[in-house]
């Protein structure tokens, strides 16, 4: 990492992105992380967004955590030079000394590609976005495909600087050209507020009006992209071969349902049905009750390239609420939760190795505590924006001409 005094003054920033602040989770949790971290350091933070996916948010401009929040009013994707000039136009009108992309997809890759000929340009990627990633999950037409694996192998080289969330995001910067001292390794975090939440919330109840069922609970918070439904049935029915009243609480959604009506086929033909209860998308605040109520949760990652690009917010959320996570060896994962430690971590597509860990904090109720607690101090010491906002100061250092030349993936996690 650079030395502070080696960096510049706080400035005027403006981070541009294509997706609403919910229900994903990369304008909400990474970049309103890092701008909120950086406005207490007085820097001047814009973020500007398409909505896209939550149209009830076209136009609409807020302020939250202090940094102001605006979107284009136009939001659909067949008119996408609309929302381009739009977000173009009051991007300029800010006059910003350096801007931020989340994300090599879509509108704001577009709105920065047309701004970075005047502004330095940093790239944040958080996810594998073309073939191979979510070009092969995403409900996106062939048209939409082609252009999003452009964006993600061309816009990277074309920035100052680089921000990657994981280890294989870093080697598929490299691997696309980037050079190795302009990429910086910025996992994922929470901020204080988030953190302080899902810690106050380990004592209260879930909302009343959702069905979690009889204790005991594992749960499952996720977006039913991370693995195969069946891995979670097979999982499931081991677990209740030990702990025969043992059941799933799922909180999360997919996009289109498929995934859940195939696992609920799954479930009803192996009898276990009555053993899981879904409770869709469930408000931020809600999270922390539900997974009190829990004994634990359960984190499986098939071992895909998409997951290995991964760096889970939902993972660190379920460490920051004290709760003891079964988790497996992808990715970032292990990077979070150190085996024994903080968790339990076990080799990917082997139901009978995650059940057997889940046994085993299902039978030793000190153990969970233990674990739990270690996560949460894990999150508060480690995975703070305040904190992690220092690789990022270094990319903005380095596209402003001020880095040393250091590259900034040295961040120490452990």
């Amino acid at each position: 990492m650079t030395d502070a005094a080696d960096r510049p003054l706080p400035t005027r920033l403006l981070m541009l992105g294509t997706f609403a602040f919910q229900p994903k989770a990369t304008m909400r949790s990474r970049a309103l992380g890092i701008a909120a971290a950086l406005q207490r350091r007085s820097w001047d933070v814009l973020i500007g967004t398409t909505p896209w996916d939550n149209p009830v948010d076209a136009g609409r401009r807020w302020v939250e955590r202090g940094v102001r929040v605006t979107n284009t009013r136009e939001t659909r994707p067949a008119l996408w030079p609309l929302a381009v000039a739009e977000m173009a136009r009051w991007g300029r009108a800010e006059r910003p000394e350096l801007i931020h992309v989340f994300k090599p997809k879509g509108f704001g890759d577009l709105a920065g590609r047309l701004m970075r000929r005047r502004t330095p340009l940093v790239l944040d990627m958080d996810d594998w976005e073309g073939n191979g990633g979510w070009n092969d999950v995403g409900l996106y037409g062939p048209l939409q495909r082609r252009v999003f694996d452009w964006q993600e192998r061309t816009l990277p080289v074309r920035a100052r600087a680089v921000t990657v969330a994981s280890r294989e995001l870093e080697r598929r910067a490299l691997e696309l050209g980037v050079p190795a001292a302009r990429v910086h390794y910025v996992p994922n975090g929470l901020d204080d507020e988030r953190i302080a939440d899902l810690g106050a919330a380990r004592s209260a109840a879930p909302p009343g009006d959702l069905d979690i069922g009889p204790e005991p609970r594992l749960l499952l918070y996720t977006r039913f992209v991370e693995f195969q439904p069946a891995f979670v049935v097979e999982t499931l029915a081991l677990v209740r071969g030990r702990v025969h009243d043992a059941r799933l609480v799922i909180a999360g959604a997919s996009a289109d349902g498929g995934p859940e009506r195939e696992l609920d086929r799954l479930a009803a033909g192996a009898g276990l049905g009555a053993a899981i209860s879904r409770l869709g998308w469930i408000a931020p605040e809600a999270l922390g009750g539900i997974a009190m109520s829990c004994a634990l949760a359960i984190h499986p990652f098939d071992d895909t390239r998409l997951n290995r690009a991964k760096c889970s917010v939902k993972l660190l959320e379920l460490m920051a609420t004290g709760t003891a996570i079964a988790t497996t060896r992808v990715g970032e994962n292990p990077r979070y939760v150190e085996h024994e430690r903080s968790g339990l971590v076990v080799a990917p597509g082997d139901p009978s190795a995650l059940a057997a860990v889940a046994v085993r904090l299902l039978e030793d109720p000190s153990l969970r505590t233990a674990l739990g607690t270690s996560a949460r101090q894990r999150v508060e010491k480690h995975y703070r924006w305040d904190v992690l906002v220092e690789p990022v100061l270094d990319a903005y250092a380095q596209a402003l001409g001020a880095s040393n030349g250091q590259r900034g993936g040295s961040l120490e996690t452990g």
